[in-house]
């Protein structure tokens, strides 16, 4: 786990997050408005979403239903 300080799409505030070493993404949230984001770790930096624009593969609500292991017959 690494700790990182981004910037809250929502308040423009900094905001420092734990995240996980792999490059799931994952949703935290901003103390100081209280919304919810998405913060995906890339390589050289992380990318910082708000929920409603995140596409669904970076979305893990989303990602979760559309990888979830269903078979189709």
């Amino acid at each position: 786990m690494s700790s990182m300080n981004v910037t809250c799409p929502y308040c423009q505030g900094t905001v420092t997050i734990t995240q996980t070493d792999d490059y799931a993404p994952e949703f935290h949230e901003c103390p100081k408005c209280d919304q919810t984001f998405i913060v995906e770790r890339g390589v050289s930096k992380a990318k910082v979403m708000k929920e409603k624009d995140a596409p669904c593969m970076s979305n893990p609500r989303c990602r979760e239903i559309e990888t979830s292991g269903a078979e189709e017959e």
